[in-house]
Formats: structure tokens, sequence, C-alpha cells
């Protein structure tokens, strides 16, 4: 119970502190919101009213870079001397959750802005709403959860911005499948039996990323 307390307690701190950090740097939160307007905006510019496949397909186009910039950065931006200093101080446990919880949240809003700009500037032409959500969820930790680890590889790495590229994008590809695939679906009248199949893709995914990392990542930290 104890050990429990003490760790939610590094959690809670990392994760503030981390908050903290980007709330006082608003050129790097700034920046990824432009770019999430300035991508709708020519999305806009260059198609007009989108809809179906193809709403679907600029809409995750857009959220994926997004996420590509807001998260990549997790591990990269520290430099040798904290994770030292944070390596005296605290549990790899703990600062790979406080990063995940603080990326999720970072992506989970950066989804909802997306999602937002699209309804306004195209049409929303979901159907079934309840589960292309439910989707979204699952896909946001998913990301988050991949570029995490990704950005933990990259930060031992000597060409960090080069390892995050080569990595990133190429390893996202089996959840963006099912993500893709059950987002087209709930266009229509979506019942469990139609979507059970990609959730059940969606959920294993999932799982087998945040297994990978918090297995792993004790070992990358005692690098």
């Amino acid at each position: 119970m104890g050990y429990t307390t003490h760790m939610l307690s590094q959690i809670y701190h990392l994760f503030n502190k981390d908050v903290r950090l980007d709330l006082r740097q608003k050129f790097g939160v700034g920046g990824i919101f432009l770019y999430v307007l300035s991508a709708i905006f020519i999305v806009y510019l260059a198609f007009g009213e989108v809809e179906g496949r193809a709403w679907v397909t600029l809409f995750w186009i857009v959220v994926l870079f997004a996420a590509v910039n807001a998260v990549l950065k997790s591990f990269v931006q520290e430099n040798a001397d904290r994770r030292i200093y944070y390596y005296t101080l605290t549990d790899p446990i703990s600062v790979v959750s406080s990063k995940l919880a603080y990326n999720i949240l970072v992506l989970l809003v950066i989804t909802l802005i997306s999602l937002a700009l699209f309804s306004v500037v195209t049409r929303f032409p979901i159907v079934s709403t309840g589960y292309f959500f439910l989707g979204v969820l699952c896909g946001v930790v998913g990301i988050a959860g991949n570029f995490t680890f990704v950005s933990a590889i990259a930060g031992h790495a000597r060409n960090a911005n080069t390892m995050m590229m080569v990595l990133s994008l190429p390893v996202i590809i089996p959840l963006l499948l099912p993500l893709v695939r059950l987002s087209i679906k709930s266009l229509g009248p979506l019942t469990w039996a139609m979507a059970k199949s990609d959730f059940t893709m969606l959920l294993a995914v999932d799982l087998l990323i945040l297994a990978l990392l918090y297995l792993l990542f004790p070992y990358l930290w005692r690098e």
C-alpha cells in the first residue's frame, strides 16, 4: 500500500512537471495547434466539402502527424543530466506512466480539437458516434503508447530525430488498420457484431504496445 501511494505520488509530480513545462513554453503547444489548424484549412481549400472515406482518411492523417510532433518529443527533450537526476529519485515505472498519461491527455485534446475543426469546415459524416468515439479512445491510447515507446528508444540514440522518424510510422501501421476500418464502418449504422473484430484487434495491439513499453522501459532506463 505504501509503495503504491509513493508511486502514485511520483507519477502525479512528474505529470505536473510536464504540464507546467509545456504551459511555460507556449510556442511548443501553440505550434502543434497551429499545425492542426493549418492542415485542416488546407484540406478545406483543396477539397471543399469532404465526405465518407475521404473525411476519415484526412482526419486520421492530420491527427497522426500532429501526434508525431506532440508526443515523440517526450524523452528526446530530456537531456542526459536530467535523466540521471530522475534516475536517482524515481522509479522507471513512475517515469513512463507519467509520460504515457500526459501524452494520452495531449493527444486526446488534439484529436477532439481536430474533430471539432473538421466538423466546422466540413459536414460531420459519422452515423454510429458511440462506436466511433470508443474507437478514437482506443486509438489515442495506442498511438500515445507507441510514440512514447519510440521516444524512449530514440532518446538514447545519437541521431534522435532520424531514429524517431524511422521507427514511429512503420510501427503504427498495425494500429491504424483496424482504427481506420472501424471509422469507415461508423459512417453507417453499426452493430457490435460488425465492430467486434476491429475492437478486438485494437485492444490487442494496445495491450501489446503497453506491455512492451512497461517491460522494456526499465532496461532502457538503466542504460
